[in-house]
Formats: structure tokens, sequence, C-alpha cells
């Protein structure tokens, strides 16, 4: 499938680095002749959750997991009632951690403000003030709709798969969309303030993330996806040409590797709503369709 989309906001909409909102017509084309009924569509990096929230509001069980504190704070804000642990900061964002919609509001207005640098404040300006206040507003509305995930995780990617792998889970999907170097083959550091950066600001203990470069990309992903296969039916390997490796590099790794894709989707499409960077105008999305280990 090669098609041409314009991107389009999510109805959970938050700020976040690489959000696939161009992704998700194309996405739907792509994943539901995958899905049973009923079945379980997972993610190993859920980001700003739009993709988990709107295949959970389809009816499917949704697995959804990221080690960065925001991702998990917008996760179990709308698709869990979990409550939070006690933050005492001593200072105005004390009054944003008492719940996990607080938590998600506090960080979506920081980016929204500051950007991918966000500072901390003394005291709370008024439009920062402003736009949590919105964001909590919209949180809440999403939350009250009730949908709700099948599994939440809060881990770092490989003991994810680990870790369905022990319990036994299988799933119908795995997508798996990372954090990408840039085409130059650099990390791109945005990753690092919404996995490593706000759990400083909250002052929580979490597992540093390191950002992959052009020097381990490949053989991570090559990992990532082994594991995957041994507990899907589907393993779906989502790229972008703004990003390391190419097509091509990416491609021989996985065949060279035994990683033989049944297909390979590919989109073109603008980057509006993307990461408010305006690095690219435009995107070509890849999407590699490889079997799992599962019995279909």
């Amino acid at each position: 499938m090669d098609i041409i989309l314009k991107g389009t906001k999510p109805e959970l909409d938050m700020p976040y680095f690489g959000r696939q909102s161009r992704f998700y017509e194309f996405f739907d084309k792509c994943i539901e002749p995958l899905m049973s009924e009923n079945g379980i569509y997972a993610e190993t990096n859920s980001g700003s959750v739009s993709n988990a929230f709107k295949f959970a509001k389809k009816g499917y069980k949704v697995i959804v997991n990221d080690i960065s504190v925001y991702s998990n704070s917008i996760a179990k804000a709308v698709l869990s009632d979990e409550k939070t642990d006690e933050i005492e900061n001593n200072n105005w964002i004390t009054n944003y951690t008492k719940t996990y919609v607080d938590r998600a509001a506090l960080f979506g207005g920081l980016i929204k403000k500051y950007g991918y640098n966000p500072i901390t404040p003394d005291t709370l300006p008024e439009d920062l003030k402003k736009y949590i206040e919105e964001y909590k507003e919209h949180l809440t509305n999403i939350k009250n709709q009730n949908v709700r995930a099948y599994k939440i995780y809060n881990l770092d990617l490989f003991k994810y798969l680990d870790k369905l792998e022990e319990d036994k889970i299988q799933v119908d999907v795995m997508f798996m969309d990372f954090a990408w170097p840039w085409r130059d083959g650099t990390q791109t550091d945005e990753y690092d303030t919404t996995a490593n950066v706000f759990a400083d600001i909250l002052k929580i203990k979490n597992e540093k993330v390191k950002i992959w470069d052009r020097s381990n990309v490949i053989d991570e992903v090559i990992k990532a996806v082994k594991k995957a296969q041994k507990v899907s039916k589907y393993v779906l390997l989502s790229n972008q040409s703004s990003n390391f490796p190419t097509p091509e590099l990416l491609e021989v790794a996985l065949l060279k590797n035994g990683l033989n894709y049944n297909i390979r989707h590919t989109m073109l499409t603008d980057a509006e709503y993307e990461d408010d960077l305006g690095k690219c105008d435009f995107f070509r999305e890849y999407l590699y369709v490889i079997d799992g280990n599962i019995r279909k």
C-alpha cells in the first residue's frame, strides 16, 4: 500500500515529540486485517498513547508500555483508574502530582510553554497554569469515556518484551516505533526530556533511558524485533524518512538477520501536527509487517 494522506489531530491530543497523528488512517488500513475479533493490540513504546486509546475504543484489548514517566502518566490518566503515589516537591508543582491526570497535564503544559527543553519556574506563570488546566479538562473528558487498557506497563523495552513472554501473553499485533536517531545518525534529544528529564522534575527514581544513535540503533532494533516475535502473531515495525537508518540500510539489516517482512507499506504525508520542530515539511512512513512466532 502506497498512499498519500493528510495528518489529522487525534482524539487524545497531547503534545509529544514524534506523535503518530499522520499515521492513524494509514494504520487502520494496515492493521485491521491482522486483528482477530476481541484480539490484543500491543505497543512497545506508546508515546502520546493516542494510537492505543483509539484501538481500545474500537473494542480491542490494548497493552500499553513506555518507560517515559510522561507517557506512563498519560496512559494511566485515561486508560486506568490507578492512583498515584504521594510526591512532595515543596513548591507549586506538588499541586499537579496528586493524580495521573494532573501529572500528564503538567507535562503537557510545560511542553506547550517551553518546548522540549522545559524549565520549572519558581512560581507558576498564568499562561502555564491556563495550559495545564486545559489539558486537565481534555484528559478528564477522555477518561470519562471509560475506555480502559488491558494492561499498562512502565518498563524498559526489553524487560517489557521479556515480561510478556514470562507471563505467556500473546498478542495479535505488536506495533514498534522507536526513538529513532535523526537522519544524520545523532540521537533525538527530545526523547530524553520525556524519558528522563520529567522524572527528575518530579524527583522520581527512574531507570535512565539511553537514547539510541547510529552506533547501536540497528543492533537494538534487530534484538527487539526478535524478542517481539516470540509473543506476537505479527510484528509491525515503523520507521520514517527523517530517521536513521535509511530504509535501504534497515531492510538489508532485517534480511541479513532472517527477518523477512511480508510487505512494506509506505505512506507520504505532510508534517502538520507532528513534532512542532519544523524540521521537515513531509514524511514518508515505512511500515514493515513481519511474521511472529505465534500460530495464526
